[in-house]
């Protein structure tokens, strides 16, 4: 399934909506509950157009909320889940992450400078468990001092005013307060030795950028590794695998999400099949094999930062 535009503590017996982890993330629970419901539904063998119409709904409504286009409400959610033979706890459990989706993130403050296509995956990113990257072009935006982030959007094709490249800049920043949170995911980052080169806002700036990426390299939920140019060709486009934690019983078992982000000219690739996001873990995991080792990547930055002010 390719999407262009969870965690949850359950209480015991019964799931209290105000029962929530620190990083809970909206669009996390709709797409859990996208996925749970469509697991559930094929496990009852009913069809999706059978299912819709047992519900007085049409075929569409249901493929919009099997594919998290859609919020369903905790009402229709519950028709669903009782067609299903789902009762008890883990109905009340659903019925809870449906309501948690209609929560609004907090990403949605930045609504005017944000596109869709990536709110989809901010709200994602705030509640992995491990995010994995590669970046060919620039450091990654969790890593990026505020200058250097300044520096990238006021040099973006499509030109910014001032306020839209500060209101960016702000998104971003907060962005990365999910790695000095109590349970801050785990962050395994491989950078090209070009993106660690690229000058970005000029030497002074991107030296303190080189000294951001060692500093944050020996924090234990983050690991950075660089590909220097002697290993060869490397990938040829930056990518993110998120994983995310699954839901504590009574939560109905469910596929463990993942999802494989991929930046476009005009938007974003999300995708979700299993043989995708496998590719793409074979090539994450290819690069951090042919990549240096944590140690003498600080070492590297230290050398490259060492040639900005000589």
């Amino acid at each position: 399934m390719r999407f262009a535009c969870l965690r949850s503590e359950v209480g015991s017996p019964a799931w209290q909506d105000d029962q929530v982890p620190q990083r809970q993330s909206p669009t996390v629970r709709r797409r859990r509950l996208a996925l749970t419901l469509r697991q559930l539904r094929d496990r009852a063998g009913i069809t999706s157009a059978e299912a819709a119409r047992r519900v007085d709904h049409d075929a569409s409504w249901l493929s919009r909320i099997e594919t998290a286009e859609v919020r369903p409400h905790p009402n229709d959610v519950r028709a669903l889940l009782a067609l299903y033979g789902v009762k008890g706890d883990q109905a009340e459990a659903v019925i809870a992450v449906a309501r948690q989706a209609k929560q609004r993130g907090w990403w949605q403050r930045y609504s005017d400078v944000l596109p869709d296509w990536f709110a989809a995956y901010v709200g994602m990113e705030s509640e992995a468990s491990v995010i994995r990257t590669y970046e060919c072009q620039m450091v990654p935006g969790l890593l990026q001092t505020e200058e250097y982030a300044r520096a990238a959007f006021e040099a973006a094709p499509v030109p910014m005013r001032d306020d839209e490249v500060e209101r960016q800049v702000a998104l971003r920043m907060e962005r990365q307060t999910i790695l000095s949170v109590d349970d801050p995911p785990l962050l395994r980052v491989v950078i090209d030795e070009g993106a660690a080169r690229r000058m970005v806002g000029g030497p002074e700036v991107l030296h303190r950028q080189l000294n951001r990426l060692i500093e944050d390299s020996t924090k234990s939920n983050v690991q950075i590794q660089l590909l220097p140019y002697s290993a060869g060709v490397g990938f040829d486009g930056s990518f993110v695998i998120l994983d995310f934690p699954p839901i504590p019983e009574p939560y109905p078992d469910a596929a463990e999400e993942r999802m494989v982000y991929v930046d476009t000219l005009t938007g974003a690739l999300y995708l979700d099949r299993p043989s995708e996001i496998a590719a793409y873990a074979a090539a994450h995991e290819q690069l951090q094999a042919q990549a240096l080792a944590p140690k003498p990547t600080r070492d590297t930055l230290r050398a490259i930062a060492a040639e900005l002010i000589t």
